[in-house]
């Protein structure tokens, strides 16, 4: 029951239970130590000596953690803090025996020492052991184990002062410390589950951190300005209170009181309130809540300096403390790298808090000795409080904006950034290093370096370039003749004119280069390259005729000639050369060859069009985007189009209810890059669309969109609506899946739905991140599906602090793998849920034919009558291919029972069905990953082959172009006349040759009868070009086998 209450999962259940008592040992030991040094030295001491116990306090703590540090470099920090209990406990027990005079004051500053070095400790190792989400939900939890002791210890301090003297409450604080380092060797192997085997590393302090770290300068601050405000209110409390009971046993009793109270306010926050705030209202509020509280209390205490007032600021400062407070400040240390926070952490709670302890210490004690400030005037130091606060108000804000970038730091720490490296051109040696490259033999390193000349000036590179023009490869004098187009400096206008007059594969480029330079007559002496036999080069004289005179009849017709020629190879020529003079190629021209050219022609065409972009043929590019050979130069040719129009084409694409769903995807993956502060609230109604292709791609274009321009106030009204309305339907099909049950007929259905999760999920994620757009949410989607434990609890924690409250709410269920959402869908919404029928019934009414085929399918195997005649059956002309993924026997039944014979049937034999053959395909490691309804397409180009026994299926060395998948018998391999292996149902063959197209290697006959379906090289490439989730297959397969030889090749060399 405990485990519910407090969502304590199993693996977290003896842990948690060990931390809790060891916390609750530690606070129960430092409230008795601390109850027992207060009264004692308040007793035999000058009241006005207490600040200046919190500088030698500071002065002891720095001292201390410089000692510590210099002994614990390298050492397991569970292990240190067995080993300072012991010690802590012992000095408490020597010290006991010499408790008068000068000792007390010691007994103050190693008490003090004692309960921060413990606390500090503790949480470095509970850090260790739970990670950011688990650390949210499970450290209040822990802390109430200290509020408890708190309890117990304050209301026992009292009945114990009865039978004993308060000098024997050191008894308790050592007996529990001890008891907290033999908590603490049960700790041992938690600790190791979550560590790597390696040494741990010597780590020093390193102040050099905090210069360079605004976060953790953030978190310094906080702890500062929490100790000077503590430190003050400590001081006005313990002073009242001293005033107030003037005798040892009654001042520790009212200090047992006061801890047990704030220990019972502090247990009912961390049980009913610190969890609440950290899951629902996020860390801001989390930070405010202590600060706020101390200003409350300061100002009635500065308004009536009495005990009762004092007490409410005390006690605000120990609740709210060591309550949220804590919870907050462990979580803060959290996205901090275990090595930076060893090097930290003791500087910040350890140093900079006794430093600033002192230091107040000190004020206090100067404004009271030169009698500034006397006993009955101490009310004013609520001032600094309150001013205090202001400060630590202001500073919190920057705080949640480094916890958020530090917990992104902490996702991205594991990618090596190679954005960083550049290569610069600039330095004394590039003069040489280029030089040398020019001169070498390898032609590619030769290329490479004319490329890095492009941006150079080439005056100390000339001769190289005139000696490589001349002597160089034909591929190298085109290069370097692009390279100086315009620069008879490096190349002469005389080399030019020899290339041309060399009539080989430079003379087109030359030509056109001195057409370009404008050498004087150069056309006339080349009048006989008008009906040249290479047709490079006379097209090229054709076209450098018409760009000086675009009315020369016979360039005119020889051109024209060309574009109607129908000849690939001439009409590629000619449009690579006229991109240098675009105003040649007429639009009429550049329609016939989008519509009507090859493949080829299309793209040199494109190409054509995106150096010389133009409005007029966007519905031709358009088309072309649309298919995979021509795709990439007609986004390219697209992207250089005038944005705004082109934006109002994309607009009306998407909105038009007519449009494709493909071409509409297409649109919202280009929109983004003609946005420019244009209207957007087209694409929030596309994300109720029931296509959920394009309800991501919407998504994708807003997270594009808000990187651009800041989106408005009603948008973000909308997102949420969407974020609710998409977190529904994500919530449904887990209640759906969790209904359909695990029995073979639902596989297709629950694979489906999985599939749908697998895209709505990441479009929560893209819209619940829109309003922090700097955050790169598709990188951290790709570790929520890969459910990387190592980086998965910071992601989650990100969107726990970056997601507004509505949206987590919904969101986060979704992703946390230790959640379930079918348990707690209902709870989430006021509408209701479609039962399972229900959704079997949407499902075969959708307009999705994989969605329809799979659940007639489930239902005619089911024999689910009632609910088939619920179906508002529709059928149209061609919808007998709607049912094309059914078997023989499925359309029957339709067409006897609700279709009066619609569905064509063709008289043709085939075994399975594609719905049976994507389940048989489901069972093979090669596709088991793969979505069914992208395996069904797979599924549809496969064949049946019916074998005997012993058929051959191929031999060793034939050819291979096809992939066979075992559906029933078994396979025999054989080399070199042995079986090397015997193959069953599920497995497949030949899917090497598939892909490389080697020979077999090895002979493949069959075992008995045997059933296989065929998948060919070609239908399998063409399937793969368009499907990413088949790729990723092949490589994950490949990668397998690739480490399984390595394994193989390390064991024999063993």
């Amino acid at each position: 029951m405990l485990n519910r209450l407090f969502d304590i999962r199993p693996p977290e259940k003896y842990p948690i239970f060990i931390l809790f008592f060891m916390f609750f040992c530690i606070v129960f030991s430092s409230i008795t130590g601390s109850a027992m040094k207060d009264a004692i030295f308040l007793i035999h001491y000058e009241k006005t000596y207490l600040p200046i116990m919190y500088l030698f306090v500071a002065f002891a703590m720095i001292l201390f953690i410089k000692l510590y540090n210099e002994n614990s470099e390298g050492k397991n920090q569970l292990s240190l803090l067995k080993i300072t209990g012991v010690i802590f406990s012992l000095s408490l027990l020597i010290l006991q025996f010499f408790l008068s005079g000068i000792v007390i004051p010691l007994f103050y500053i190693w008490i003090e020492i004692v309960t921060i070095f413990s606390v500090m400790q503790f949480w470095i190792v509970a850090g260790e052991i739970f990670n950011a989400r688990q650390a949210k939900r499970l450290f209040p939890l822990i802390i109430a184990g200290g509020s408890l002791a708190a309890i117990l210890s304050g209301y026992s301090i009292k009945p114990f002062l009865i039978y004993f003297s308060s000098h024997n409450l050191i008894y308790l604080t050592i007996g529990f410390l001890l008891t907290n380092v033999f908590m603490a060797i049960f700790l041992s192997p938690y600790i190791q589950s979550n560590e790597v085997a390696a040494p741990e590393p010597k780590v020093g302090l390193n102040i050099n951190n905090l210069r360079n770290d605004s976060y953790l300068v953030s978190i310094g601050i906080m702890i500062a300005l929490s100790a000077i405000i503590s430190r003050i209110i400590d001081y006005q409390f313990k002073i009242v209170a001293a005033s107030t009971f003037p005798d040892q046993d009654a001042l520790v009793s009212f200090f047992g009181t006061y801890y047990g109270l704030t220990g019972f306010a502090t247990l009912l926050m961390q049980l009913s309130v610190t969890g609440f705030i950290l899951k629902k209202l996020g860390i801001l509020l989390g930070l405010l809540i202590l600060p706020i509280s101390l200003a409350i209390g300061s100002l009635g205490f500065l308004y009536s300096s009495t005990l009762f007032m004092i007490f409410i600021a005390k006690f605000s400062d120990q609740v709210f403390k060591f309550s949220i407070n804590n919870s907050i400040k462990e979580l803060l240390w959290l996205p901090i790298s275990a090595r930076k926070k060893l090097q930290t952490k003791p500087i910040i709670d350890g140093v900079l808090r006794s430093s600033v302890e002192g230091l107040s210490g000190l004020i206090i004690f100067l404004l009271v000795v030169i009698n500034i400030l006397p006993e009955s005037q101490i009310h004013f130091l609520s001032i600094l409080v309150l001013t205090g606060i202001i400060a630590w108000v202001w500073n919190s804000f920057g705080l949640v904006k480094g916890y958020i970038s530090s917990t992104m730091n902490s996702i991205e720490n594991r990618r090596l950034n190679l954005d960083e490296i550049k290569f610069s051109i600039n330095d004394s040696n590039t003069i040489e290093t280029l030089q040398k490259a020019l001169l070498e033999k390898n032609e590619l390193r030769q290329l490479f370096a004319i490329d890095l000349l492009w941006n150079l000036p080439l005056d100390p590179w000339k001769d190289s370039l005139e000696h490589l023009f001349n002597k160089g490869t034909l591929t190298l004098q085109r290069a370097i003749l692009e390279l100086t187009w315009l620069q008879p400096g490096i190349i002469s206008d005389q080399l030019v004119l020899d290339k041309i007059k060399k009539e080989n594969n430079v003379s087109p480029q030359a030509l056109l280069c001195a057409n370009d330079r404008g050498i004087e007559e150069f056309i006339p002496t080349y009048l006989h390259f008008s009906e040249h036999k290479n047709k490079s080069i006379m097209i090229a004289f054709h076209v450098a005729v018409l760009s000086k005179n675009m009315n020369n009849i016979i360039s005119k017709q020889k051109i024209e000639k060309i574009h109607t020629s129908g000849n690939e190879e001439y009409q590629i020529e000619l449009i690579d050369t006229l991109k240098r003079y675009p105003q040649l190629l007429f639009p009429k021209h550049i329609t016939n060859y989008l519509q009507n050219g090859t493949n080829n022609i299309k793209n040199e065409v494109l190409n054509f069009l995106a150096r010389n972009p133009s409005t007029s043929h966007f519905e031709n590019i358009f088309v072309l985007l649309e298919k995979s050979e021509t795709r990439i130069s007609a986004t390219k040719a697209l992207l250089e189009i005038n944005h705004y129009e082109a934006y109002f084409k994309m607009a009306k694409t998407i909105s038009n209810p007519k449009v494709s769903i493909n071409s509409k995807i297409l649109s919202l993956r280009l929109l983004p890059k003609f946005i420019n502060n244009q209207p957007i609230d087209f694409l929030f109604e596309i994300l109720n669309s029931s296509h959920l292709s394009l309800v991501n791609e919407t998504s994708n274009a807003l997270i594009k969109i808000s990187k651009k321009q800041i989106l408005q106030d009603n948008h973000f009204d909308l997102i949420q609506d969407s974020i609710i309305s998409l977190a529904r339907r994500a919530f449904q099909l887990h209640l759906f899946k969790s209904t359909i049950g695990n029995e073979s007929s639902s596989l297709l259905i629950k694979d489906h739905i999985d599939y749908d999760l697998s895209i709505l999920i990441p479009v929560l994620l893209k819209l619940g991140t829109l309003k922090e757009p700097k955050i790169p949410i598709e990188k951290y989607i790709r570790y929520v599906k890969s459910n990387d434990k190592e980086v998965l609890p910071y992601v989650l924690e990100l969107i726990d602090s970056t997601f507004s409250a509505d949206s987590k709410n919904f969101i986060l269920p979704l992703v946390d793998p230790d959640v379930r959402p079918s348990k707690i869908a209902v709870g989430l919404f006021d509408t209701r849920f479609l039962s399972k029928n229900e959704m079997l019934l949407f499902w075969m009414e959708s307009d999705h034919p994989w969605k329809r085929s799979i659940t007639l399918n489930y239902c005619l195997g089911k024999e689910k009558i009632d609910l088939l005649k619920k179906v508002k059956w529709k059928f149209e002309n061609e919808d007998h291919r709607r049912y094309a993924l059914l078997n023989d026997s499925e359309k029957k039944y339709l067409n006897r029972n609700f279709l009066n014979n619609k569905i064509l049937i063709e008289e043709k034999f085939v075994m399975y069905s594609i719905l049976e053959k994507t389940i048989l395909l489901k069972s093979v490691d090669l596709f088991q990953n793969i979505p069914g309804n992208v395996l069904s397409k797979i599924s549809q180009i496969t064949s049946e082959i019916h074998l005997e026994d012993k058929d051959v299926i191929f031999n060793e060395g034939e050819s291979g172009d096809s992939l066979f998948v075992i559906i029933s018998g078994g396979v025999e391999i054989i080399k070199d006349n042995h079986t090397i292996a015997v193959l069953e149902q599920g497995n497949c063959i030949g899917e090497m040759s598939l892909l490389d197209q080697e020979p077999r290697s090895a002979k493949a006959i069959t075992n008995g009868e045997t059933i296989l379906l065929k998948i060919e090289q070609r239908g399998f490439f063409e399937l793969m070009a368009g499907n990413s989730e088949i790729m990723k297959q092949i490589v994950k397969l490949l990668t397998r086998r690739l480490r399984q030889t390595n394994q193989k090749l390390t064991d024999s060399q063993k």
